[in-house]
């Protein structure tokens, strides 16, 4: 899927929430993310040596806010991913990217916080010989707690892939664990951490993944008539894989791109607190064990 065609998805989205969200709402419809980026990779396998890549990023993403009531709320999400190298087959290439869509029932009030179930589902790239373009899924439950200026957020679920080859995470279980900082009403500060843990087989017991996630993002409201905001986000990774051989891989990527919100009036934290502001989360990125 084209970035191109995520927009236009979300567009629509955006269209059908509008008619089904009620004037009582607060307006608060939906965002849609554009970015570009860069990432860092180390591949250590131990007494086989080491390899680096190092390759530009893309990523397109939207979120629609659809409230059944004053309280209970469903939010949609699609998002996609994707390098810019070579990914014909060459050694060093990334195979980065895919696509996928989410979904979240939570009930929520904007005083308070909100506690859900989310689920998540996608196509991962996972390297050029082995379950490339591999379904990968992810549900569970999530929930957050408003403190003044902080919003505080965590997730708890099951990560699993229909990858044969070994190089897509499964059966991982995962916890995340989050903050957002609201400065004003147009800068946000917002942190997370996250553990996950799987296998590379679903039929070798010795194949254990342990991988550990965190990130770290800035998001300045700069739009006056439309509200439109600008992001820096910096995200890490880091997985170890115990079999044969054992190795850990390292990514750091960092990214800037612009949110697109629809309704609302440019407040960040009502625009979470009211609107689409949970995340799906990073199926493309967290079952990425390794590429070749």
């Amino acid at each position: 899927m084209e970035l191109r065609d995520i927009a236009l998805a979300t567009t629509a989205l955006v269209a059908i929430a509008a008619l089904a969200t009620p004037a009582s709402a607060g307006g608060y419809m939906g965002k849609i993310n554009l970015s570009g980026g860069f990432a860092w990779e180390n591949y250590d396998y131990g007494s086989e040596g080491s390899s680096d890549n190092n390759y530009s990023t893309m990523h397109g993403s939207g979120s629609v806010n659809v409230p059944y009531n004053d309280r209970v709320n469903l939010q949609f999400d699609i998002f996609g991913a994707e390098s810019l190298d070579n990914q014909g087959g060459e050694s060093g290439n990334s195979f980065y990217g895919g696509f996928g869509a989410g979904a979240h029932i939570n009930y929520r009030d904007p005083a308070m916080g909100a506690l859900g179930v989310f689920a998540a589902v996608g196509r991962a790239n996972g390297s050029s010989s082995w379950a490339t373009d591999t379904v990968v899924f992810a549900a569970g439950l999530e929930g957050e707690y408003y403190c003044n200026a902080w919003t505080l957020r965590a997730q708890a679920g099951y990560l699993d892939s229909d990858s044969n080859g070994g190089y897509l995470v499964q059966q991982a279980g995962f916890v995340l664990a989050g903050a957002n900082y609201y400065a004003s009403k147009k800068l946000k500060l917002s942190g997370e951490v996250g553990y996950l843990d799987g296998a590379t087989s679903a039929t070798d017991a010795a194949s254990d993944v342990t991988e550990w996630n965190w990130a770290f993002t800035i998001e300045y409201m700069f739009g006056q008539s439309v509200p439109v905001s600008t992001y820096l986000e910096y995200r890490g990774q880091a997985s170890e894989t115990y079999d044969s051989p054992s190795y850990d891989v390292d990514r750091h990527a960092l990214n800037v791109g612009v949110r697109f919100y629809f309704g609302g009036d440019g407040d960040l934290q009502k625009a979470d607190r009211e609107g689409a502001g949970s995340s799906s989360p990073d199926i493309l990125t967290w079952s990425r064990r390794n590429t070749d």
